[in-house]
């Protein structure tokens, strides 16, 4: 795959929330992944002058719902996945193939849900559209599954299964028990929180349905598209431990509820970020990119905080290689920065008062897909290019 190096970085968005910010202004990528993070290299097969934008690891959009390829059936929209790489976004990860045409929600099937999720992992596995990773295959949990089901989707290397169109008051104990089949095969568990779905099939979960359930991850726990009510949410904080997902797709008044309750309790890691999309809200290559904006703003974090809960803190909460600036992983980066008219001087700045930045670049495992500028988004003031090789 060759050699790329990226030098005349003006900040480093490290994907760690620990260490947010990385003192260095160079990356040095081989063969697909990071192998420098501040390096003395003046040459590689391909150079680029970053000239003082910022860099920050690809986004990892937590809650998707692909169907069939890069086509979605809720929206009639073609090509929307290479439309969220123009927007930074280098990896998706499926929250249930459940808008497929003629699934029958109101009497789900396990051994269907099973062998739709082990065909979408099949397929997605072998089908990267511009580039974009897809991580698919998510189960969509229903009564009659037994421990098999998980060894199954265990071994087709499927990584997430979700509770949703679940009975949970008739049928409490079977969920609790697929909670702990899913965690030992290292499957983490989601759940669709708040009111009910799309379809209008999927039951309310509140706060006494997740306490039970313990899903490593509450699905937009600020609402997708009705969140929980705000006294749920408080005692969903105050009472469990695993990660709360903030959506685009969400309300925007608990989303910063959310992070406003987490920093008080000093526990922003349990943030993830995704879009709930595609769906009725749409698609939304800008999608991640405005929930970043939305919690730095309003939220009180740094922007530098809200980057990093959307890409490594969303990647480690589902078990992925990805979403940091360091060594020995894959280089799946953006390259952004302040638009002509925008607040501040950087990326990191204008999204501190809520303004988009500008994507001149992105990256998947060390090939540049975005060269330039974004197709989904205005050119930051000052592109990065190409300086050797292409």
């Amino acid at each position: 795959m060759g050699s790329v190096l990226i030098r005349n970085i003006g900040e480093i968005v490290s994907g760690d929330l620990a260490a947010p910010l990385i003192e260095a202004d160079s990356i040095y990528i081989e063969d697909g992944l990071i192998r420098e993070v501040g390096s003395d290299r003046v040459d590689a097969d391909t150079v680029i002058d970053a000239n003082g934008l910022t860099l920050t690891p690809g986004l990892v959009d937590g809650h998707t719902h692909p169907v069939f390829g890069d086509y979605s059936p809720t929206q009639n929209s073609v090509g929307w996945m290479r439309t969220y790489l123009h927007g930074g976004i280098t990896t998706i990860i499926s929250a249930g193939e459940l808008h497929l045409p003629g699934l029958p929600l109101e009497s789900p099937d396990p051994k269907l849900l099973r062998d739709l999720a082990v065909l979408y992992h099949r397929c997605s596995a072998n089908y990267r559209p511009g580039g974009l990773k897809i991580v698919g295959g998510t189960m969509l949990l229903t009564p009659g599954m037994v421990e098999e089901d998980f060894n199954v989707l265990a071994g087709e290397g499927c990584r997430v299964v979700k509770f949703i169109f679940f009975p949970y008051a008739k049928a409490m104990e079977e969920g609790m028990q697929y909670t702990e089949w899913a965690r030992a095969r290292g499957m983490a568990v989601k759940i669709h929180s708040g009111g009910v779905s799309r379809s209008g099939l999927s039951e309310p979960a509140g706060a006494a349905v997740i306490k039970a359930i313990k899903p490593d991850i509450v699905g937009h726990a600020s609402g997708g598209p009705i969140p929980m009510p705000l006294a749920d949410l408080e005692e969903v904080v105050r009472d469990t431990t695993g990660h709360l997902e903030i959506a685009y797709a969400g309300n925007p008044r608990w989303s910063v509820r959310v992070v406003e309750m987490l920093r008080e309790v000093d526990a922003v890691d349990r943030i993830t970020v995704g879009t709930d999309t595609p769906s009725g809200t749409g698609t939304a290559p800008r999608g991640m990119l405005r929930t970043i904006a939305l919690m730095t703003s309003l939220g009180g974090l740094t922007a530098a905080q809200a980057l990093c809960l959307a890409t490594g803190n969303t990647a480690k909460a589902h078990g992925l290689h990805t979403g940091f600036v360091r060594p020995g992983y894959p280089a799946d980066l953006i390259l952004m920065g302040r638009i002509r008219g925008a607040n501040g001087t950087s990326a990191l700045d204008a999204l501190s008062v809520g303004d988009l930045p500008g994507i001149s670049m992105v990256l998947v495992d060390g090939e540049l897909l975005v060269n330039g500028r974004s197709e989904q988004m205005p050119p930051p003031e000052e592109p990065a290019r190409v300086i050797k090789g292409r």
